[in-house]
This record gives structure tokens, C-alpha cells and sequence, in this order.
């Protein structure tokens, strides 16, 4: 009896002693390191998505380096950014970049703009041909959230500057959040027109025509500020598409990279081959 109980003592240890061998490695453990081929993952603003969808493409065929998209709203991807704190890449327009490097989430560099554009139903039938047009009567206009939007945070200046404020905002039958549903609504025949950005029209422009702003009713540089809806002041004049690589990436030099190539001449000719605004140097 007594070499039994020795015997089961014995294999208790050994039991014990097995398990504190297995569990030692994760106790201890520490998050892997990312390797050389894992993809980087891209936080895109919805007007950017399909422009880096093709600039994902190029990369990959010239590197081997697989970029993954996260694409939404750019104000709630930077929550998520701030909230998370993971991922690489984040790109986005005006004035999100000015928030993410105020939190020191990140940095970028501009690599296109966007300008805003009238978009009217195809053959333009109630012949809009500027701005002002838009405060005639019996048009039926949609425009982007004037709180939540950044080019909604722009119309009371356009059509300040239009002169006919009052006028165009009797004939603002709704908004809605995104610039790509107000192009739609316009395109299937809803409403009269709209102000969109140029990269969103171009996507739209087998079903809509665009009636350009004119540039003296453009915001200035440097002259021409708004108010965002986070209280953020910020220069309208050029609303500058940025690529940033944020401050919690795991591969901050892979992330570099891939902000570099974005930002040649190649890549941005990719923006304005999708309708994006040159900017008027490369940013750096």
C-alpha cells in the first residue's frame, strides 16, 4: 500500500510538473512580431477606396507587399484609430489629418486634393450652367449634412460667395451624410442637382454631367476658413488628400514604404487619373 501512495504521489508531480512546461511559453509569451509578407492594413476614406484600391494593386505587382482595406467614414475611422490603437495606414481629406497629427496618432503627407463640383441629371436638363443657377425656383436640390460632412461644413461660404444664399437653401429638399448617395440621388433622377467632390462625380460620370464652380466662387487659399463639426478651424481653400502612417503600426518602415510610393509622381497620377484635383507641387 504504502509504494501505491508513494507511486501516486509521484505521478501527481509529474503531472503538475508537465503542465507548468506547457503553460510557461504563454505565460511568458509576448505578442509575435509581424513578418516581412504580413499584409499592412489601410484605413481609406470612402472617396479614396477605389483610387487605392488600383494604387494596392500597382504596390503589390512592383513589391510583393500585400496591403489590406478598411474603408468607411474617414471622422469614424479615426475614432476607431484613437479607440483601437492598431493598423498602419490611414488615409483621408481635409481636416481629418489636422486631428490625427494634433492627437499625435500619426503623420502624412498630401498626395491630391478635391474640389467641389455641381452635378445635374444627365443632359442636363433644367440647364444649369453655374452656381447661382441653383436659387432658381422650382429646383430640387440635395446636398451633403451642412454638421457632419466636410463639404457640407463648406456651403454656407459657396453660396455666400454665390450670392443667392436664401435663395439655394429654399431648394434644399434634404441632406444626407455621404457624397457618394447624394451623386446617386441626382444620377437616378430624384432631384435636380447637387455639390459633390470632383473624384465623386468621376466615378458617377455615365450617369450624371458636371457643371464646374466657377474659380472666383472657389474658397481662396489661405483667405477662406470653416468650422468643422469636432471645433476644429481649418483652411478651406485646398481640401488636400493626405496618406498617413500611424504611430501604433507594427511595421512602421514597411508602412514608409508604401506612403512614399503613394506619393510619386506615379501615384499621384493615379488620383487624377480618378478624378482627384492635382495638387499644385508634390507635398512632402
Amino acid at each position: 500500500m504504502k509504494s501505491l501512495q508513494i507511486l501516486s504521489v509521484r505521478f501527481e508531480h509529474a503531472l503538475l510538473l508537465g503542465l507548468l512546461i506547457a503553460l510557461a511559453p504563454a505565460a511568458g509569451c509576448k505578442r509575435a512580431e509581424p513578418t516581412e509578407t504580413q499584409p499592412l492594413l489601410c484605413y481609406v476614406g470612402g472617396t479614396m477606396r477605389p483610387a487605392m484600391e488600383e494604387l494596392i494593386r500597382l504596390y503589390k505587382d512592383r513589391t510583393g507587399q500585400e496591403v489590406q482595406l478598411d474603408y468607411g467614414d474617414s471622422g469614424s475611422l479615426l475614432i476607431r484609430i484613437e479607440n483601437e490603437k492598431k493598423g498602419d495606414l490611414y488615409v483621408c481629406h481635409d481636416p481629418f489629418l489636422y486631428i490625427l497629427e494634433g492627437k499625435k496618432l500619426g503623420h502624412g503627407r498630401a498626395v491630391a486634393a478635391l474640389t467641389p463640383v455641381i452635378v445635374v441629371q444627365k443632359g442636363n436638363p433644367k440647364e444649369i450652367r453655374g452656381l447661382s443657377d441653383l436659387g432658381r425656383e422650382r429646383l430640387s436640390l440635395i446636398m451633403t449634412d451642412f454638421e457632419h460632412s466636410t463639404l457640407g461644413n463648406m456651403l454656407p461660404l459657396l453660396f455666400g460667395k454665390a450670392g443667392n444664399e436664401a435663395d439655394i437653401r429654399r431648394n434644399i429638399r434634404t441632406t444626407v451624410r455621404s457624397g457618394g448617395e447624394t451623386a446617386n440621388s441626382v444620377g437616378i433622377g430624384r432631384f435636380d442637382a447637387a455639390l459633390v467632390w470632383d473624384a465623386v462625380a468621376f466615378l458617377r460620370r455615365d450617369k450624371l454631367d458636371v457643371v464646374p464652380i466657377a474659380p472666383e466662387l472657389l474658397p481662396v487659399p489661405g483667405v477662406d476658413a470653416v468650422t468643422s463639426a469636432t471645433g476644429h478651424s481649418y483652411d478651406v481653400g485646398t481640401i488636400r488628400v493626405t496618406v498617413a502612417v500611424l504611430n501604433c503600426s507594427a511595421r512602421p518602415k514597411a508602412a514608409e514604404a508604401f506612403l512614399n510610393f503613394v506619393a510619386t509622381e506615379q501615384g499621384r497620377k493615379v488620383f487624377k487619373d480618378f478624378g482627384f484635383t492635382p495638387l499644385r507641387e508634390p507635398q512632402k
